[in-house]
C-alpha cells in the first residue's frame, strides 16, 4: 500500500538530498504534509519552493510528468497557480535513490496566502475565486498534449469504483448505480468538458487577500468543468442549501465574468458533489489504514461522515 512505501522515506536525509537538486538552502527543508504524497517546504535564496515525492508504484512517472506538462501550459497562460520548476540540471522530475528504493520527486514555486476556508463572508473572496477556477478552465481549452502524455477520464475513475462496491450496503449500491446511469446521459461539448483541476478542494486553494490560487497538480482529470466547480462545495453539503447558496452564486457571477457555465448543469451541482462525495467515501474506505484521518480526526468517525454525506 501506499502509505507503507512512503513511511520508507529517511526523512533525515533523502527529502534533503532531493531538495539539493533544486539548489535548497541549507537546513531549510520541512515536513509539511503526510499523506499519499510527502510534501516538504524549502527556501533557495530565501524564496519559498514545495518538493512533492512519490513512489513510481503509487504514481507512475508518466502521470506524473503528464500532469507537470498541463500544469505548465496552465501557468504559461496566465492561470492563477503555482508554477513548476527544473532542478538544476534542467528536468521537472528528478529520481531519487534510497538504498533499494526509487523515489520521484517535483518542485514548485510558493504562491503567497493562506488556505481558503468558507467563513469569508464577502463576495469579492467567492467571485475572485471563480475568477480564478475560470481562467484555469480557459487556459485548459488551449492545452493538446502530447501522444506520450496520459490522462484519465472520469469514466475510469467511476469504473475504478465499482471494484469497491461489493463490500457495501444495498443503500450505497443503488446511489451509485443510479448516479452511473445519469452520468452516461450527460453530453461533453468544447464548452463544459475539457482537463479538469480535479482535486480543487479548499486545501488545494490558497488565498491572499487579492488573488485566489490553485496549487497540487497531481491528479487532472478530464472531466465536465462543473466538476471542478463543484468539489470544494462538498464541504458545506451537510449544511441547509440555504446557508451557502450565496457563496456560491457570488462563486458562480465570478466564473461567468471569465468563461461560460452550462445552466442545466449548474442546477444539477448537487449530482457533481454528490458523485465526488460517493467516489471520496469509496476510495478513502479501500485506501486509507492511517488510524488517523487528514485534519486529524479518527478515521472510522471520518469515514462514518464521508459515507453519510455520499448517501445524502
Amino acid at each position: 500500500m501506499w502509505d507503507k512505501t512512503l513511511k520508507k522515506i529517511n526523512h533525515t536525509t533523502t527529502p534533503h538530498h532531493a531538495a539539493k537538486l533544486w539548489n535548497a538552502d541549507d537546513n531549510s527543508v520541512i515536513l509539511i504534509s503526510n499523506g499519499i504524497n510527502l510534501v516538504y517546504r524549502f527556501e533557495v535564496n530565501g524564496l519559498g519552493k514545495f518538493l512533492r515525492m512519490t513512489h513510481p508504484n503509487i504514481r507512475s512517472y508518466n502521470e506524473s510528468i503528464s500532469a507537470i506538462d498541463y500544469q505548465k501550459h496552465l501557468f504559461e497562460n496566465a492561470a492563477p497557480i503555482c508554477k513548476p520548476v527544473q532542478s538544476k540540471s534542467g528536468n521537472y522530475i528528478e529520481e531519487i535513490i534510497q538504498d533499494d528504493l526509487h523515489f520521484l520527486a517535483h518542485v514548485a514555486e510558493e504562491v503567497p496566502g493562506e488556505i481558503a476556508h468558507f467563513e469569508h463572508e464577502d463576495a469579492y473572496f467567492y467571485q475572485t475565486w471563480g475568477q480564478s477556477l475560470a481562467k484555469l478552465h480557459k487556459a485548459a481549452k488551449s492545452y493538446h498534449p502530447k501522444a506520450n502524455l496520459h490522462f484519465k477520464t472520469w469514466k475510469d475513475i467511476w469504473n475504478e469504483n465499482t471494484t469497491y462496491l461489493s463490500a457495501e450496503n444495498a443503500i450505497l449500491k443503488n446511489k451509485f448505480n443510479m448516479m452511473t446511469e445519469w452520468l452516461n446521459t450527460q453530453n461533453c461539448t468544447e464548452i463544459n468538458f475539457g482537463l479538469t483541476h480535479g482535486d480543487h478542494r479548499p486545501g488545494n486553494v490558497l488565498y491572499d487577500g487579492k488573488q485566489v490560487y490553485s496549487i497540487d497538480f497531481d491528479e487532472p482529470v478530464y472531466h465536465w468543468f462543473i466538476a471542478d466547480i463543484a468539489r470544494p462545495f462538498l464541504e458545506l453539503s451537510n449544511r441547509p442549501f440555504d446557508e451557502w447558496k450565496q457563496k456560491l452564486d457570488w462563486f458562480v457571477h465570478g466564473y461567468r465574468s471569465i468563461y461560460p457555465i452550462n445552466d442545466k448543469q449548474l442546477k444539477d451541482i448537487h449530482r457533481f458533489i454528490q458523485m465526488k462525495s460517493i467516489g471520496i467515501y469509496l476510495w478513502c474506505k479501500n485506501n486509507w489504514f492511517e488510524p488517523t484521518a487528514p485534519g486529524g480526526k479518527p478515521r472510522n468517525q471520518w469515514l462514518e461522515e464521508l459515507e453519510q454525506i455520499a448517501l445524502k
